[in-house]
């Protein structure tokens, strides 16, 4: 099963790259963020694309946010929803979850904290709420994946800059990271990939992404209990549409 997930920076903005993209590759699954609109206001081709279902969670504000899941129509799909019980992690259409055979898969995008410092209290918060989710399923023996953007980086390895004091890289930001390892969570691009310069987006001032400017803000993090099942991750950097490029995850 090959999953990804894309930041689209507006799926309607995005639609012609986004339909390449799953022309290209053919994902099993796909996660979307910053949907950035309602299923109302998407084409035909995004809401019918030939051998997929897919399910849209729209933030309630116009042009803001929002969540996506592109899924194959052949796939043992046990439930897929935006509702996990929690009134914070569903706010602002920031998730949706599907199950498919006994592994659990969440599409996240978290909040940005750079605008105020209540947002970033909120994703903070927000936060938090993934890591007590996530560790309560880990502790019941679950199989679980954590995709989507996460809004952080988590090494200096993982972004550009030098010397950096925004959020994205606070310490309580990268610690909530470290938090997720701890519980049994491991990322799975550092499974294949060490060092620097590997990033999933860039300033659009760089549309090419040649000064490779950027920050690893995608993940797939998975529960070490499907750690030998994980037959390789990446990052798409050659695939355009948005400021960020698309991540895979293929287990088998």
């Amino acid at each position: 099963m090959k999953i990804y997930s894309w930041n689209v920076n507006s799926l309607r903005s995005c639609e012609n790259n986004f339909l390449q993209f799953i022309k290209d590759y053919q994902p099993d699954i796909v996660g979307i963020q910053e949907l950035r609109a309602t299923s109302d206001q998407l084409s035909f081709f995004l809401k019918y694309l030939d051998g997929y279902n897919c399910i849209f969670n729209d933030s309630g504000r116009p042009g803001y946010a929002g969540t996506a899941m592109y899924y194959k129509n052949t796939l043992d799909v046990k439930d897929i929803s935006n509702k996990v019980g929690n009134e914070i992690l569903e706010i602002e259409g920031r998730i949706i979850k599907i199950k498919v055979g006994d592994i659990t898969i969440f599409n996240f995008y978290t909040p940005n904290g750079n605008s105020s410092d209540i947002r970033l209290k909120f994703k903070l918060q927000y936060f938090n709420e993934i890591l007590k989710l996530v560790k309560t399923m880990i502790e019941k023996g679950e199989k679980v994946i954590v995709g989507g953007d996460l809004n952080v980086g988590h090494t200096h390895d993982d972004m550009y800059l030098k010397d950096c004091k925004m959020s994205g890289f606070l310490p309580e930001e990268r610690k909530w990271f470290d938090d997720m390892l701890s519980i049994g969570m491991i990322d799975s691009f550092r499974m294949f990939q060490k060092g620097g310069g590997y990033y999933s987006w860039w300033h659009m001032r760089d549309p090419k992404r040649v000064n490779n400017n950027g920050w690893r803000f995608d993940y797939f993090l998975v529960s070490k209990n499907l750690g030998k099942d994980v037959r390789s991750a990446g990052i798409l950097k050659e695939v355009y549409g948005s400021d960020h490029c698309p991540i895979f995850l293929e287990l088998g």
